[in-house]
């Protein structure tokens, strides 16, 4: 199971400075001292062995995760021309080759980042990239501030300017009950800002009143994201379904042909981009029949769990941390944090699944085993049943979730991916439903 989201993990582990060249006078605070992040509102709250805010050398240093994940960007490494992309509008962009300055370039929605002399240059330290945040903050529009008393770093994104001429303001709770209907419209799982998971359905059964300013600008913010995608989902014949009914249990419908053949019509635009980012393509493995074979055998949809392990892997290219020899295609384990290798199976077969000292990840013994252990962690999401009679407990995360928390793939966001408004909407419109 996922704790953050892929947006979160970087994982080439970039993090970002932040933009205090030097703490503020009468903000002296000591190593070790715990920082605090706050983004429009909202203190972020980081789980146990992840990455969290530190003091080095009088700075405050923070995870790259809260420009990724946080702020809505989607952030690259391109290790052969040392550049850092961010990007919030074309999020597929991806610059020209650059000449050999040696430094670190940073590229924001297309545009190269000057920092003021003073700041600082953008630099590596311990195999990870450096860069003044309070810069990066300012031109993606966000005010960057520092609360001594409370340590804790604020960051609040500008505010809109009004339009010349608005329309005529409706009352509060009218513009409040459009937005919760309009959210419970996509009956897509939430993550509130008490730390609560919903389905956005049973909204419409609590009480509004109940809701901060804070959390409904927060809904606002959820209900952008989820406007990007219909509410049904188109299938072959012009018949449609709402994504909703999908659940993770059930026949699959694209057959092991179609599912590779998108792969193989996407396969030259995946080898451009990694050789832009200068990364080796690897050739696409074939996969798709085990995924509906074994997907079968558990009563899983194989083919939609094969899509997800295409958006996990990035097209098994692997750009993360888990890497393609681990036979890992869900990221099972992969929490931000390399393993130590005494990491507990929880009864898993040990001569099918292990952890290594320094590696992201569980490392399963072949392609089927990893395969078997994502469609057991779906199956632990989708049902309260044991597993099917005669099979082998793969997957060491199985006895870590709660059973049956989310038995359609709309319910996994916020749970397989943290907060994960759109993850599973990806799957079902931008992979699985454009291979019919």
């Amino acid at each position: 199971m996922k704790f953050i989201s892929k947006a979160f993990i970087m994982v080439w582990a970039i993090i970002l400075a932040l933009g205090f060249n030097t703490l503020p006078a009468g903000a002296a605070v000591p190593a070790g001292a715990k920082i605090n992040i706050c983004i429009n509102g909202e203190l972020l709250h980081f789980l146990e062995g992840e990455q969290t805010p530190e003091i080095i050398e009088g700075r405050v240093y923070v995870p790259l995760r809260v420009i990724g994940e946080d702020m809505g960007a989607q952030v690259n490494w391109i290790q052969k021309s040392r550049q850092v992309v961010i990007n919030r509008k074309n999020k597929d962009f991806i610059p020209s080759s650059r000449g050999e300055s040696g430094e670190i370039e940073i590229i924001i929605d297309g545009k190269t980042l000057a920092i003021p002399e003073g700041y600082g240059k953008a630099l590596i330290r311990r195999g990870r990239t450096m860069v003044p945040l309070r810069v990066v903050g300012e031109a993606m529009d966000c005010k960057v501030d520092w609360e001594s008393d409370t340590k804790t770093v604020v960051i609040t994104s500008a505010v809109p300017v009004p339009p010349t001429n608005p329309e005529p303001a409706q009352p509060a709770n009218a513009i409040t009950l459009q937005l919760i209907k309009e959210l419970a419209y996509y009956h897509s799982n939430l993550k509130l800002l008490d730390g609560r998971v919903i389905n956005s359905g049973d909204l419409l059964n609590m009480d509004i009143n109940e809701f901060s300013e804070e959390q409904l600008v927060r809904f606002e913010s959820y209900l952008k994201e989820l406007r990007k995608y219909p509410l049904t989902v188109v299938l072959p014949g012009g018949g449609e379904i709402n994504p909703e009914a999908i659940g993770i249990m059930g026949t699959s419908q694209l057959t092991a042909d179609q599912m590779e053949a998108y792969l193989a019509g996407e396969a030259p635009r995946i080898k451009t981009k990694m050789e832009k980012m200068g990364r080796e393509f690897n050739s696409m493995p074939k996969l798709a029949e085990l995924y509906l074979k074994i997907g079968e055998e558990y009563g899983i949809r194989g083919d939609i769990a094969y899509f997800q392990a295409v958006k996990e892997t990035g097209y098994f290219q692997f750009t993360g941390s888990v890497q393609s020899w681990q036979n890992n295609y869900c990221g099972l384990w992969a929490t931000g944090n390399p393993c130590t290798s005494e990491e507990s199976l929880n009864g898993a077969d040990p001569d099918q699944v292990r952890f290594e000292k320094g590696v992201h990840g569980a490392i399963f013994s072949s392609p089927e085993a990893g395969i078997e252990a994502h469609i057991q962690h779906l199956y632990a999401y989708a049902t309260k049943n044991f597993l099917p009679e005669g099979k082998i407990l793969v997957d060491p995360r199985f006895s870590l979730v709660d059973k049956g928390i989310s038995p359609t793939w709309l319910q996994l966001n916020a749970r397989w991916a943290v907060p994960g408004i759109t993850y599973a909407q990806s799957i079902l419109y931008d992979y699985w439903a454009k291979a019919f």
